[in-house]
This record gives structure tokens, sequence and C-alpha cells, in this order.
């Protein structure tokens, strides 16, 4: 339980904790559940929008949508294809207490939901738009324990527009809270509220339905005997003369890291930091001097035109904010090889942080980036960029090191973003990958053709330690003893050039590629040709160094398995289905 005596920890454990939108390894499963909350400028004539993007991983996908105690089935969904989900206005949780109102998400195989809600509130010579996007987080994501900020609403509409709240009926004064039971059981909820003396009070939800509360000071934690999702909610928040929907899925506190790199967002000055730890005693700090939180809680960065590097003494949660703009700061751990993003408005861009010696390698679908300005990070191993893109769904992964990605959209004047959804954790060297290749090594001994056929029948190919974080995973992923093993290099009669030959039956005229990693044993390769193909010693003690040798030699094959990979299908390809449910 966190301390709550400290006012100014407080305040940055409040807001932080109200907008973080939760980072995890992966943001794909099988099994998702949510609800839309209600999204309303009241004082405005209106016209709302709410949809679920459902973005496929792999082939055959099938998926079914359970909403108000009926189930529809879906087509058939390529890897990569989209459906677009539409849903009526009575899909939105507008009344407190229980309801049948959540929607969930089932499929034979992965997939991604992302979660879009839009209201226009403005005319028609100065529209505006109340937009709220968030990643709808797999079941396996959730949990059992959620800290509840507990919010005064007056004080953090004068925190961001530096006025006073206006007053409200009671229905708009308050943030709500939507807990739903994400499991086929009864579900016991404990709302533990009280500072100095804590009491609870018992709450039961039947399957899969939900109840939404009022949030007051008193509310510290929800506890449930099985996972639920917390939605921490306001319909209209009012920030300089503008109505605003504020939507956060609060997520377990394992998310958090304590090394970070704080974007700097192009256009964007006068941000500041809020710091969330379940320890009242850690600091921030940059270039080793301690930051000092505002009696309001924010941590200020002196130069606000530039990426910067932040440490923090013990793992915590990092938000950049300023008015309309949240963003969640990845930590250095939770860096990713590839992610996905999805986008609503006609102004998207990505911001990318990656390693200052691979930069030119981070790749958008099947490209590398080109033609963009990459800005080093002073006092680390990282550059950053700003890349604009037409598409509304798109990958960005790096082939050899885990980068940060984070979305930036511009709706009329409503700036909004966050993290990417990470799709895979380890980079791969051709692909973003959702089922990562492996390597086995085949029980009998063969020539290096025999070998290479082989390894085509069960659909692999030789393995091609091509660089040396290849070499690193091959030789962590097969047993150490004192034989050697073919891979897939062999030299050239004609050019007398190395080579790396790779073939399988779906990829038969794969070419081959050069050789610009090497990790030869002492005296090799042999000169005079005397060995045409290379080997690879299983011997640990040896450093699993490779040698040449006469390809009629028998030795056992090492296999690799490629990996599978990923790539979002044109925009036009994107089907759309409406949700009449009543």
């Amino acid at each position: 339980m966190i301390s709550r005596s400290d006012p100014v920890m407080l305040m940055i454990l409040l807001i932080a904790s109200t907008f973080r939108q939760g980072l995890t390894m992966v943001s794909y499963g099988t099994d998702f559940i949510t609800a839309f909350p209600e999204n309303v400028g009241y004082f405005y004539p209106n016209i709302s929008t709410r949809i679920l993007r459902i973005t496929a991983l792999h082939n055959d996908t099938t998926f079914t949508v359970h909403f108000n105690g009926t189930q529809t089935p879906s087509s058939v969904l390529r890897s990569g294809q989209t459906v677009k989900l539409s849903f009526p206005k009575t899909a939105e949780v507008h009344r407190l207490n229980y309801s049948s109102n959540s929607i969930r998400i089932t499929s034979v195989k992965d997939i991604v939901v992302h979660s879009f809600s839009q209201t226009d509130i403005g005319t028609a010579t100065t529209p505006e738009k109340s937009v709220q996007s968030h990643v709808v987080q797999p079941i396996t994501n959730l949990g059992t324990s959620y800290l509840i900020p507990s919010l005064n609403q007056s004080d953090l509409i004068q925190t961001f527009s530096g006025s006073p709240a206006p007053f409200w009926s009671q229905r708009y004064s308050s943030f709500k809270l939507i807990i739903i039971n994400a499991e086929d059981t009864e579900n016991t909820v404990k709302l533990v509220k009280g500072m100095s003396e804590r009491f609870q009070e018992d709450l039961k939800i039947l399957p899969y339905q939900l109840i939404q509360l009022q949030v007051n000071d008193s509310l510290k934690m929800v506890e449930s005997s099985h996972k639920v999702a917390v939605i921490l909610t306001h319909p209209c928040l009012e920030i300089t003369c503008k109505c605003n929907m504020i939507v956060n899925q609060i997520l377990p506190t394992q998310f958090q890291g304590q090394n970070f790199v704080v974007p700097y967002i192009p256009g964007i000055t006068l941000s500041r930091l809020l710091m969330t730890s379940n320890d009242m005693s850690t600091s921030l700090s940059h270039n080793n001097i301690q930051l000092q939180p505002s009696p309001s809680g924010f941590l200020s960065l002196s130069d606000q035109t530039k990426s910067q590097y932040v440490k923090a003494s013990g793992n915590v949660s990092l938000t950049l904010i300023r008015p309309g703009l949240i963003f969640e700061v990845m930590p250095e751990n939770m860096f990713a090889a590839c992610y996905l993003l999805q986008f609503y408005s006609d102004i998207k861009k990505a911001l990318v942080i990656a390693e200052t010696a691979s930069k030119n390698n981070v790749h958008t679908q099947n490209s590398p980036v080109t033609d963009t300005q990459w800005t080093e990070i002073t006092g680390t191993k990282y550059s950053s960029a700003e890349i604009s893109f037409s598409e509304f769904t798109i990958v960005i992964w790096h082939p050899t090191s885990k980068i940060a990605v984070y979305l930036l959209e511009i709706s009329g004047t409503t700036v909004y973003g966050g993290p990417a959804i990470p799709i895979n954790t380890e980079p791969d060297e051709f692909d973003c990958v959702v089922i990562p290749g492996h390597y086995e090594v085949g029980n009998d001994r063969l020539s290096w053709a025999e070998s290479l056929a082989h390894c085509t029948s069960l659909e692999q190919h030789l393995a091609c330690p091509t660089s040396e974080d290849i070499q690193k995973k091959l030789s962590g992923k097969v047993n150490s003893t004192e034989e050697e093993a073919w891979i897939g290099l062999r030299r050239s009669l004609i050019t007398t050039d190395w080579y790396w030959q790779r073939q399988t039956p779906s990829t038969p005229s794969l070419p081959s590629s050069s050789v610009d990693y090497v990790h030869w044993a002492d005296g090799h390769p042999e000169e005079n040709f005397r060995g045409l193909c290379a080997s690879l010693s299983l011997n640990e003690k040896d450093e699993f160094k490779w040698k040449s040798a006469k390809c009629c030699e028998k030795k056992r094959p090492v296999c690799y398995k490629p990996s599978i990979s990923f790539y979002p299908l044109p925009s036009d390809t994107t089907s759309s289905a409406s949700f009449e449910f009543f």
C-alpha cells in the first residue's frame, strides 16, 4: 500500500496514475474485455463514433464479439488484416451501478484490439473533437489488485489550466471507475477505502459484467478474487474551454523501470514530468542532478527542446504531460524490436528512439527508413527522429536492436498519442516477427549437401549466423558437445568468395548473401581451398568457432526454422462492420 502522507508525491501519483496508458511487453492475445466509457460534450449537439479495430497477427484467424448477451462471429482474417467494428451510442456506459455493456472479444489466434471514441463538439466554422484512443489490453495483462488515484477534479483542472474548475452537476464533477469482471465466474471485488483507518466494501460482479462507480477521495484500491479490467474515465473534462474525454485503463505496477529516454515532442514546450512509485523515497535525476518537484508535483527538465535521459533510484512510472497531451514514457528495459501503429487522424507521426550506431537500420514495413533527420541524445547511445506517415496502420521494427516508438496524432487542435503497440521484444534480422525462428541440431551425420537437403525437407534451412547477435543466439540454443555441425556457409568455386546459402521449399530461389561477419577459429579458413564448406563447433569452450571443412565430411546439420513475420495489409483491405445491439 502506498503511503499518502506526502502531498507532493501524492499529486505526482494521482496524475500519473490517472493518465498512464500502461506498458506491456506485448499487447496481443486471444481474449480481451473492455467497455466504451461515456464520451459527451453535454452542452453540444454532437455526432459520436465508437470503434474497435481488430488486427489479426496470423492467417486463418476468426474472432467472436460478445456483447449484451449476443455473440457475433467474424469472417476469416488474414495475417495483417484489420476489421473495424462500429458500436451504437447505447454501447457506452452512462449510468452508475451494474451493467452488461462490457464487450468481450475472443479469437482462435493472436489479435490486437484498439479502441477509439470521438465526439464532435465544435461548430462548422470552429470544428473541435473530444477524441480518445487506447490499446485494449489482453486479459493476460490484467490483475487482481489495482491502486486507484484519489482524484479531486477541481485541483486537476486548475493544475492544467491555471483557473478554477466551473460548477457542474454531480454527474460531471468527478471521475468514474469502471470495473469489469474478466472471467467466467462470479467475482468478489473489494473497494478499499480510508487513509489512516482502512475499511472495505465488498461487491459481487457476475461473469463478464461491469460496475461503474463515482470516484471520490476515499477509494484507494480495488482488489478482486479473479482478474478484472479497471478503467478510470471522465466523460467531459473541460480544459482551456474545451471538453475532453479521458480514458485510462489502469494496469499493475510491474510495468515500471528505472532508466528513461524522455522524448522531445516537436512543437510542444512547457511540458512537465510526473513520477509515480510504490517507494516514497524514490527520486529522479538528470545528468546526476536530482530533480525537485514543484508544489504541484511536477518535475521540470532544463531543456525541453530535445530528448533527454533520466534515471530513477527505484522502479517508477514516468509521464510527460501538458494540457491536452499525456505521454507515458517507456522505461529502457521495456524497449522492443517491433511495434504496430494504428492511427485515426489526418496528421500521423511516430517518434522513434534508436541506438545511434544502428539508427539507419530502422524499418517501416519492409524497407529501411530514409531521408530522416536524426538527433543524438546527449550522454546516451541513442538518437531520436520524427517520422510522418500517410498510412493508418503500419509497423516499425529494427533487425538487430531494441527501440522505442511513440505515436502522435493531431485532430483539429487536439493532440494525443502514446507508446505504440509492442508486437515483438527480440530483434530478428529479416522482419517484424510474431513467432521467432528456432534452431535444432539434426541427429544424423550427413554431408554438407545432404544436410542442406535435410533442413529443406523440414521447411527449414541451414543456420546462417550472419551477425554477432545471431551467432550469440545460435550459441545459446544448442547443447555443448565435442562435435562440429554444418552451417549454411560455403565457398564459390568460381569467385573463391564465401557466401551464405539459404533455401527452403517455400523460398527455393532465396538469393545467396555475402559474408560481412565471421567467427573463424585460429587457422581457418584453411588455405589452398582444402575446405569449401563451413562447420560450427558445438563446444562452448571453443566459443562455437567456425572451421572450414571438406563438404563430403559427415557432420550433424544445424537447421533453422524461419520466423513468421507480421505486416499490416494496405488500408483498402480493412473491412467494416456495425454492431447494432440493444
